[in-house]
C-alpha cells in the first residue's frame, strides 16, 4: 500500500497451493496490488512429476478426514473418481499420522490400484515409490514421521 514489494514464502509449498496465502493475496488483489506468482519446489508438484501417474489429469485434494470411518470413505470415493475420470489424487498428511494414513490407504485401496509416497522430496533422504497396493501390503512397510505426499490412481494407467 505504500509502495514497497513483498514476498510471500512458504517452506514445502507454494504459497495458496496446501499453505496458507489465500488471505493475503486476495487482499492485494481487492486493492490493485499487482500479484507476480514465482515457482519454487512444490513437494505436491514435484510427487506428481516423479509419481509415473497420470499428471495430465489430478486432483489435489489436501487432507483427508482425520477420523477414520470419514476417511475409508473419501478414500473409496477418490478411488472411484479416480477409476471412472482417469484421474491420479493427491492428498498430503502431518508427519505423525502418516502411518496411519497409510494404513488405511492400504487397507481401502484395491490391490491393483497405484499408490506412490514420496517423503522428503529435495531432500538428501527423499524416498519416492510407486508400487500396486498388493505389493505394498507384501512389504509390511513403516513410515517415518517426515513430510510425504500421497498419490494414487485406480485402474490401467493410460495418458
Amino acid at each position: 500500500m505504500r509502495g514497497e514489494n513483498i514476498g510471500l514464502l512458504t517452506d514445502a509449498g507454494c504459497p495458496n497451493i496446501a499453505d496458507p496465502g489465500a488471505k493475503l493475496i486476495l487482499h492485494a488483489h481487492e486493492n490493485n496490488i499487482n500479484v507476480i506468482p514465482l515457482v519454487g519446489p512444490s513437494s505436491i508438484l514435484l510427487a506428481m512429476m516423479s509419481s509415473g501417474l497420470n499428471g495430465n489429469n489430478f486432483s489435489f485434494n489436501g487432507y483427508l478426514p482425520v477420523d477414520k470411518n470419514k476417511r475409508s470413505k473419501k478414500i473409496k470415493t477418490l478411488e472411484t473418481h479416480s477409476k471412472n475420470n482417469n484421474q491420479s489424487q493427491i492428498f498430503i498428511e502431518t508427519p505423525y499420522r502418516n502411518q496411519s494414513l497409510f494404513d488405511d490407504l492400504k487397507r481401502n485401496l484395491s490391490n491393483n490400484t497405484f499408490l506412490c509416497v514420496a517423503q522428503n522430496i529435495g531432500s538428501k533422504n527423499q524416498r519416492i515409490k510407486t508400487m500396486q497396493v498388493k505389493d505394498w501390503k507384501s512389504k509390511k512397510e513403516t513410515l517415518e514421521k517426515e513430510p510425504t505426499i500421497f498419490v494414487f490412481h485406480s485402474g490401467l494407467v493410460t495418458f
